[in-house]
């Protein structure tokens, strides 16, 4: 049925767990896999020119480590499932455009990804990237919810 499975992953306890479940329905199916995280830039609100270089790259080196880590360990589950799969790291100002983006350029036929199922004002303040995907991306989505 799916061919190409787009999986978004931010290295959370439910983003993983949606990443195995992700994982297995390719298999089902025999679909390749990409597997995307974001990084979202340094934002900058009031700091020294030194202090803002040597801390710019100390969080770009910190959080290109941890993308990598997190995309080999992802990458190392597919395979050991028999998937071809495919990484993926971006950077982007808005992480639901990024998945969005991703999905098009990839031919994905669909993105599976976590929801934190935060609501309230957290979900006000916070917001909800899987939201924007599902409000925004003309590919179908499936969302997995934290098992109870």
């Amino acid at each position: 049925m799916y061919k190409h499975i787009l999986i978004p992953t931010d290295g959370s306890a439910l983003s993983n767990e949606a990443l195995v479940r992700s994982l297995q329905l390719a298999k089902t199916f025999g679909a390749a896999v990409t597997i995307l995280t974001v990084e979202e830039p340094f934002h900058v609100f009031s700091m020294g020119s030194a202090q803002l270089a040597a801390s710019l790259n100390d969080y770009q080196d910190q959080v290109r480590s941890q993308a990598e880590r997190l995309l080999n360990e992802a990458a190392a589950q597919a395979r050991e499932l028999g998937l071809s799969c495919e990484t993926l790291r971006v950077s982007h100002e808005d992480p639901y455009q990024a998945i969005i983006d991703a999905s098009a350029k990839r031919g994905c036929d669909l993105i599976a990804m976590a929801s934190h199922g935060r609501r309230g004002m957290a979900a006000v303040v916070l917001g909800s990237q899987t939201q924007k995907v599902l409000t925004h991306s003309t590919t179908p989505v499936l969302v997995y919810r934290k098992q109870s």
